[in-house]
């Protein structure tokens, strides 16, 4: 009877010594998991944005790829480089007035 007391609180012993570290710690797994759920769904719609914006690129690519020979294709090439130097680079031509409008606080200018 007297070993069945020994194994007991031996028993007791390893189980407190693997149990009470972890619940003194604080880490709830449940809201670790919310946590980590969480960012997985973020950085998932980020990654479709960047794809989207990946796919965009690459059409505007695309469409700047164009042979000298055909001058329909050449003109529209033309164009879109200067669609992406005046609204993504904000460059004019020589000569040329800019008019810049602030909009005020309902969004209208």
């Amino acid at each position: 009877m007297f070993w069945i007391n020994r194994m007991l609180i031996a028993l007791l012993a390893v189980a407190a010594v693997a149990w009470l570290p972890r619940h003194l710690e604080g880490g709830d797994d449940a809201v670790d998991l919310a946590r980590v759920e969480r960012e997985r769904l973020e950085l998932s719609a980020g990654n479709t944005a960047l794809r989207e914006a990946v796919e965009l690129l690459e059409a505007e690519v695309a469409a700047l790829h164009v042979s000298s020979s055909d001058p329909e294709a050449y003109a529209k090439a033309a164009a879109e480089i200067q669609r992406i130097a005046r609204e993504d680079l904000n460059l004019i031509r020589p000569g040329e007035v800019v008019f810049e409008f602030e909009e005020n606080e309902e969004g209208t200018p």
